[in-house]
């Protein structure tokens, strides 16, 4: 898949359900917003994430999906104190690498993009889910992804500092920007899939 495919996959995949989509993230957005407010909140805001996560995958996966899917997901069996660790690793390691000259916190934003959806997805530790992340990064191609990223995250910025009409440009891109990683990870996972097929045969 080239680097424009994973873009309009993930525009593929939103076009369907975007409105479901779109509202679950003001959803869950809020929730983080009143989460983040107090400090036993922001405990809390890794599970919302990924229930959100979670609600997205069901989404390119063509599963019947409604407002408020999956909210409570990332409460359940053990997801809250997983997804807390994972986020701690996660914040923890990207900080380091920013502080060691940028550019080994650039690489792990790209390396570690797909860690959340394997934790979700596949039940894997927060440890587990990072090395898998980065191996398939790599597979998939890692520049690819970096690019990806970069446009993702600095596009969605640029927006959102714009008076006024950037948070509302911002707010309605966002399930586009959320789906276009669910891509890139279902492209991920499925040469995975196709990889333990061939060497079964």
């Amino acid at each position: 898949m080239r680097l424009e495919e994973f873009f309009s996959a993930g525009f593929r995949l939103a076009k369907p359900e975007y409105w479901t989509i779109f509202f679950n993230c003001i959803i869950y957005i809020l929730l983080m917003v009143i989460s983040a407010v107090t400090i036993i909140g922001l405990l809390i805001i890794p599970s919302l994430i990924a229930g959100l996560m979670k609600f997205t995958i069901r989404v390119a996966r063509g599963e019947e999906v409604d407002v408020g899917d999956s909210l409570s997901w990332g409460f359940k069996n053990g997801m809250w104190l997983k997804s807390l660790i994972f986020f701690v690793i996660y914040t923890l390691g990207l900080i380091i690498g920013f502080l060691l000259l940028i550019i080994p916190g650039l690489y792990l934003s790209a390396a570690w993009a797909l860690g959340f959806y394997l934790l979700i997805d596949k039940d894997l530790s927060p440890l587990d889910a990072l090395g898998k992340s980065r191996e398939l990064v790599h597979k998939v191609g890692f520049w690819k992804v970096f690019i990806a990223v970069i446009v993702l995250q600095t596009g969605i910025q640029l927006i959102s500092f714009i008076p006024v009409i950037g948070i509302i440009v911002t707010l309605f891109l966002i399930p586009l920007v959320y789906m276009v990683y669910v891509a890139i990870y279902e492209h991920s996972i499925a040469g995975e899939v196709n990889d333990a097929n061939f060497r079964e045969t």
